[in-house]
């Protein structure tokens, strides 16, 4: 018994199947190639070959403003001493007293001789007035009258003088000399600090002295070495002849004391001075790292720029190469051009990148 096929098929629909088989093949289309995936590529900003600016740092010194040593303008011996060492005093205020006996006494005398001077040439001038006596009779009076005053004068400023006062606000730092003392005419009796202000110095070598702007435009900063604090300095003043044995120049900054703090001649500080760039030109060039710079088979040199997603060719020429950085100049460079630093060598002209910044 012979089984018939389910769905039998005639040699006519067969030869139709075989023929259009062709047909439909060449109906589909050819599939598209896949766009080619952007590159990652690490770029830095192109930076100018001269820096904007420069931090120098230099080791400084605290020093008072003003220091001197205190002294009476007279001579006699220490009565009271009115302060203690480390007070701090306002200008004018008294800090030691001599004993004033003899200069009273004189003062006594020479008001005595006064008095008696000038009523003897009251008298006498009444006489002169009535034509008694004759002008050239007081005129030696008249003299020793002023003599007496410049006398008495005299007694006065030796009295003021007895009492040594603070010639500014500021801190007593030391006691030279003790009550009972008998002390001459400028011998020491105290030192003392003015402490409204801070003076830090600084030794500059002759680079720094050559690039730093030494004047009221100088921008500073110090640092306590010993302790957390920060404090602004503004320029004050700078010697123009070397130390002697070294190639350096003193330069002294000024500052506001801290508040909080009890800055002391002779702490240690760190100081940091800018120095500004001049301004940029084109002859300075640029500068980037060395892994930028791309070398092609005729020996140029170029870079790659993150355009816009795309990678950029410009040709460079080179400077210098200073370490791990190299200078170079181009027509089309810009300073902040977003450079490739990174896999430079595997891009091509107008290849899709992907830009990211290395840190």
């Amino acid at each position: 018994m012979t089984s018939t096929p389910a769905f039998p098929v005639s040699k006519a629909w067969l030869t139709i199947i075989v023929c259009a088989l062709p047909l439909l093949g060449g109906c589909s289309s050819e599939a598209e190639p896949s766009p080619e995936p952007p590159r990652v590529a690490l770029v830095e900003p192109l930076q100018p070959a001269r820096p904007e600016a420069e931090a120098l740092r230099f080791s400084g010194v605290v020093q008072s403003v003003t220091s001197t040593q205190l002294s009476f303008e007279v001579v006699g011996r220490i009565e009271r001493i009115l302060i203690d060492e480390g007070a701090r005093v306002r200008r004018g205020q008294a800090l030691a007293q001599l004993d004033r006996t003899d200069y009273r006494l004189q003062m006594r005398e020479a008001e005595a001789r006064l008095r008696q001077l000038e009523a003897d040439l009251a008298r006498k001038r009444t006489l002169l007035a009535e034509g008694i006596l004759a002008p050239a009779a007081i005129e030696a009076l008249e003299a020793n009258t002023v003599a007496a005053r410049v006398a008495r004068d005299s007694a006065q400023r030796n009295i003021d003088h007895s009492t040594l006062t603070a010639p500014f606000d500021g801190v007593v730092a030391r006691r030279l000399a003790e009550p009972d003392m008998v002390v001459a005419v400028g011998t020491p009796v105290f030192e003392m600090q003015d402490n409204r202000h801070i003076e830090v110095s600084v030794d500059l070598p002759e680079s720094a002295a050559l690039s730093v702007p030494l004047g009221p435009e100088l921008k500073a900063e110090a640092e306590l070495v010993i302790a957390d604090l920060r404090l602004p300095l503004r320029y004050k003043e700078h010697s123009t002849q070397p130390r002697e044995g070294a190639r350096t120049y003193r330069l002294v900054l000024q500052g506001e004391p801290p508040e909080d703090f009890n800055l002391l001649p002779g702490m240690a500080m760190r100081v940091s001075l800018e120095r500004p760039a001049r301004p940029q030109t084109d002859d300075d060039g640029f500068r980037l790292p060395l892994s930028a710079l791309q070398t092609d088979s005729n020996g140029k040199h170029f870079v790659w720029q993150a355009d816009d997603g795309r990678a950029r060719r410009h040709p460079v020429q080179l400077q210098q190469v200073d370490g791990d950085q190299a200078l170079i100049r181009g027509d089309a460079l810009q300073a902040q051009m977003p450079i490739v630093v990174a896999g430079g060598s595997k891009l091509h002209e107008d290849q899709a990148i992907e830009a990211r910044e290395r840190n």
